[in-house]
């Protein structure tokens, strides 16, 4: 292909050489004699950079030919194989392992030992799983019984026995319903009772309930006009100022505990205008009158402490400090005394009514004892209500006999039983190793007494034994090839140790589940001889097998790689005419082999196809 590059090196060289026939042309052949003879070396020269340049400038502006590598439709005969690598096993050379995990308990064979099909050879521990096969055992036996008693039906004896638990169910209930009776007979008598307590309580209270009420009216108000005294007395503008100078937290303190009390009583006086007559309600009243009066009784005394602690000043004599603390005593001996009063009020109060207290909370218990008498009544009344109606079902269940359904289920349970035992007893027999075969202990790999992890470990096996058996090929094959493979396909085996011999075979086995093999996976194939080669084979031998997996014949077939897909992903076969062109003809291929493949439709016998372009 002509570059850029190449058509400037080409016209340079071009240029040159015209240069040199323009200055040869007018030059006579005397001159150019003696021109070659004095100029020779830069003519030389000339020559040697100008015949490559050129014989370069042509090559570049040449096209090059195309080589192709080609083949020819053929029509013939048309084998599919599938190569793999084959090793000589045999199925009696068997390298065993216990299926479980176990401590080695008796040793039966040593190597070289000749043993027959089922003999023991070595036993694990197994304490608990023959406990299970006896405990599945009994259960099987169990299941059984209870299938014949359903089959041979209720007997006369289990009728009487369920009719006898139903009047027995009866009678406990027709008792729970008598105990329920007394128990709400028993409350109704309790309700009435602590209902006339209460009244004669309320009766018998109801003097000393107004007296207190009077003494709680009487005694609050002195607590109410003794914090308004403090009020009046601080009014003293002279003594506020003083205070506020002198002592302004403590003040301010005060006054916020006189406005908090002031405002406290008369919430309380509000909430108890009109005082039950209830002695309980009283009583409570008292209590919290008390608490005021005690709150109110610190509020006086701390404005009593300010005016005896504050030092005359002023507009603030002696005189007026003496009458305003004698103000304050006065009020606060009134407060105590309210105090005492309804202390005393309270505790009279009190122990008027503690009789009634104790008698009522005594009736307000046998009341609560009734209630639970007569609940608990009631919940054995339905239990034993629903104990009647299934030993009602049972019997009628007993009378109707056993029914179809029932015998099925017991059958069921048993063969439950059965398969339970079945599993135990296998779980024993892995703990039992026994000979598949007759044949030769070869190597037992087991001491007494020592752990052996069973065939889920990959360490070497408890005990082999090779027996008397046909060879076999095993072979490993890819997941590409193994859909191809079939039971009675036909192989050719040419071994490393027998190369000038082909030993024929024929698939026997095919393994339906991957194994790992260098970490792929790959699918196992085994396959028999059609007949003996026991005196040249030996195990472990290896060698290449093909197996036959298709086969057509008079079928035309070209190279495999001749078929290409085009952008479109169809098959076509490119195709060289006589004249050289080349052609894309789309086909429709049928079987394939390692190196070539059946063309169904789009090519005739002897076309030539290209396999390659160079």
């Amino acid at each position: 292909m002509n570059t850029p590059e190449t058509q400037n090196s080409g016209s340079k060289a071009t240029d040159i050489i015209k240069s040199a026939s323009s200055k040869v042309q007018g030059i006579k052949p005397k001159s150019i004699f003696g021109l070659l003879k004095r100029r020779w070396k830069r003519i030389l020269i000339i020559a040697v950079i100008a015949l490559p340049v050129l014989a370069l400038a042509r090559f570049l502006a040449s096209e090059p030919e195309p080589e192709y590598l080609t083949t020819e439709v053929e029509r013939g005969e048309l084998v599919q194989t599938v190569e793999v690598v084959a090793t000589v096993i045999s199925e009696k050379d068997l390298e065993l392992k216990f299926p479980v995990s176990g401590i080695v308990d008796e040793l039966l064979v040593s190597d070289g030992d000749i043993v027959t099909a089922g003999q023991e050879l070595a036993r694990l521990r197994s304490g608990s799983l023959n406990a299970a096969v006896t405990s599945a055992q009994a259960r099987l036996t169990t299941a059984y019984a209870e299938l014949r008693a359903l089959e041979e039906g209720t007997r006369p004896e289990d009728i009487a026995i369920a009719q006898a638990q139903l009047e027995n169910k009866i009678a406990s209930l027709d008792f729970a319903r008598s105990k329920y009776e007394t128990a709400v007979a028993s409350l109704e008598k309790a309700n009435l009772k602590l209902t006339s307590l209460q009244q004669e309580a309320k009766t018998a209270s109801v003097g000393e309930v107004a007296s207190a009420t009077s003494t709680l009216t009487k005694e609050l108000s002195k607590a109410v006009t003794a914090v308004g005294v403090i009020e009046d007395v601080f009014e003293d503008l002279t003594l506020q100022n003083i205070l506020s100078q002198s002592q302004p937290a403590e003040y301010s303190e005060m006054i916020i505990n006189r406005k908090e009390i002031t405002s406290k009583m008369s919430s309380f006086i509000t909430r108890n205008r009109n005082v039950a007559s209830d002695f309980r309600e009283t009583a409570a009243a008292l209590q919290d009158a008390r608490t005021l009066i005690v709150e109110a009784t610190t509020v006086v005394q701390r404005a009593y402490d300010f005016i005896a602690r504050q030092e005359p000043l002023g507009l603030f004599d002696y005189t007026k400090k003496e009458t305003l603390r004698a103000s304050l005593a006065t009020e606060k001996t009134n407060v105590e005394t309210a105090y005492a009063n309804i202390d005393t009020a309270y505790k009279s109060l009190y122990d008027k009514i503690a009789n009634f207290e104790t008698r009522i909370a005594t009736e307000e218990a046998n009341l609560v004892t009734s209630q639970g008498a007569r609940d608990q009544a009631l919940a054995d009344i339905n239990t034993f209500q629903t104990a009647v109606k299934v030993s009602e079902a049972q019997l009628s269940l007993k009378k109707a006999g056993t029914r179809k359904a029932d015998i099925d289920a017991s059958r069921g349970r048993a063969q439950s039983a059965r398969a339970d035992l079945e599993k135990a007893q296998a779980d024993y027999d892995d703990t039992v190793l026994k000979a598949p075969i007759d044949g030769t202990i070869t190597k037992v790999n087991l001491k007494k007494g020592e752990f052996t992890p069973g065939q889920f470990s990959e360490t070497v096996a408890a005990i082999t034994i090779l027996g008397v058996s046909p060879y076999r090929i095993e072979v490993y094959t890819s997941e590409i090839d193994i859909p191809k493979v079939t039971y009675d396909q036909a192989g050719e085996l040419l071994l490393d140790a027998y190369p000038e011999r082909v030993f024929p075979l024929a698939v026997t086995e095919i393994d339906p589940a991957a194994t790992i093999v260098d970490g792929v996976p790959k699918y196992r194939i085994k396959l028999d001889f059609p007949e003996s080669f026991e005196d040249l084979l030996k195990i472990g031998m290896t060698g290449d097998l093909d197996i036959i997996t298709d086969s057509k014949s008079d079928v035309l077939f070209t190279s495999g790689r001749a078929v290409i897909k085009n952008e479109e992903g169809e098959d076509i076969v490119r195709i060289l005419a006589e004249d050289g062109q080349v052609e894309d003809r789309p086909v429709t291929v049928g079987m394939e082999t390692v190196t070539n493949v059946e063309i169904i439709d789009g090519l005739e016998e002897g076309e030539t196809v290209i396999v390659l372009i160079k």
